[in-house]
């Protein structure tokens, strides 16, 4: 069986090799999660055209395509406005791509996405919705005028998209279902698999809340630091009330993206020395050892589905705080989730971990413990169910 997957990002084309490169979606995931269903996939999104030498500098890019998966670009598709200028250059060749396939995967929420709903239904061929973010959170938040202009536009094509499903996968327990409920199918999978931890991963990190020093206090943040619904400035607002109290506290950016945005807030606020720029780290390994060395994981975003990052996290015991976005309080303490922008209570939250080695203790032992939900064999074999249904319908 041929699968079409459709999604809103942008994949790099090696020019020198027509081979493509992602970040999350590689030809790993492909490999591990579809093709043990489907025979083929096609992948289809926008793609930039690199060298070969621009791709081997960037960190966290890897091949996307190899055996039985296929990437069919939508050539027409360069920036989201292309979706209304060149719509019907878009809607005819996903409309053949989406022709010559059996079925359908379709990630949402995607303008892209919304198109090949439409042609699916259209051609009464069988599709899905992956349903990883909200539409609103992330246009309304996207930092530029034109994202919150769409937003609401958004919300509803979403709504009725899900509304319009015969089957849904939604990453989140509870939040995507009630903001775009559907009359169709439906399971809860994390989009996020993690490698189950170990004791002695936990123990490390229980050592280290015990022997902690108040003299330094090192807080991570993780996501690109151009992306404004990461919520950098929230963190760095909260910093300023509590350089106040503590001198030799640190709070370090995991992420890429030019740092001079957030360098000119720092400076306005007067902390410029207690920030970190990190730069990038790959994926897996070298991620959770940064993860090891912090005190505490911030996550203020505006806009999220399941944060993986947050997962990661719980998996090395560490104590988090973050914002009632998304998924995160299905995550963690309801206790140390703030309003989104309330960079007052992200403050409070930080000193009562800081202040309090019992509950930082606490915290570990209950985040490592609600980490192993998102355990790769137990999530698959879920998965793999759900789409053999949908396979055999």
């Amino acid at each position: 069986m041929k699968l079409c997957f459709i999604f809103d990002t942008v994949m790099l084309k090696d020019e020198e090799t027509d081979d493509y490169y992602a970040i999350n979606l590689n030809y790993k995931l492909w490999k591990d999660r579809y093709l043990p269903i489907f025979n083929e996939i096609i992948v289809s999104t926008r793609v930039r055209k690199s060298t070969s030498s621009e791709i081997k500098k960037k960190t966290g890019y890897t091949i996307a395509n190899g055996q039985y998966v296929e990437m069919q670009p939508i050539t027409h598709y360069n920036k989201i406005t292309d979706v209304f200028v060149k719509r019907k250059k878009i809607y005819k060749q996903l409309e053949q791509i989406i022709t010559n396939c059996d079925c359908v995967i379709i990630r949402l929420p995607s303008p892209l996405g919304n198109l090949a709903c439409n042609i699916c239904r259209k051609l009464n061929k069988k599709y899905a919705i992956e349903m990883v973010a909200c539409a609103w959170d992330g246009y309304r938040y996207h930092g530029h005028w034109a994202g919150r202009l769409v937003a609401p536009y958004m919300l509803y094509k979403t709504k009725q998209q899900c509304k319009l499903a015969n089957r849904v996968l939604y990453v989140t327990k509870n939040f995507l279902q009630k903001r775009y409920p559907t009359k169709g199918i439906t399971t809860n999978i994390s989009n996020v698999m993690i490698n189950e931890s170990t004791v002695n991963i936990l123990q490390a990190r229980l050592d280290k809340i015990k022997n902690f020093n108040s003299n330094r206090i090192v807080l991570g943040l993780v996501g690109p630091l151009e992306l404004y619904s990461k919520g950098h400035e929230i963190a760095l607002k909260a910093m300023t009330l509590l350089k106040e109290k503590y001198n030799n506290i640190i709070i370090e950016f995991l992420g890429n993206g030019n740092e001079k945005r957030l360098e000119q807030i720092s400076n306005k606020l007067g902390i410029r020395e207690n920030i970190i720029f990190k730069g990038t780290l790959p994926s897996g390994e070298a991620v959770l050892k940064w993860m090891d060395e912090i005190d505490i994981l911030l996550v203020p975003s505006f806009q999220e589905g399941l944060p993986r990052v947050l997962i990661e996290g719980m998996s090395r015991g560490c104590p988090a705080v973050g914002a009632e976005t998304g998924g995160i309080p299905e995550l963690i303490r309801k206790e140390f989730i703030h309003k989104p922008g309330n960079y007052e209570k992200l403050a409070e939250n930080i000193q009562e971990i800081v202040q309090d080695k019992e509950l930082a203790l606490e915290l570990a032992k209950e985040n490592f413990e609600n980490s192993k939900i998102y355990a790769k064999e137990r999530l698959n074999e879920r998965r793999n169910k759900f789409w053999k249904e949908f396979a055999n319908e």
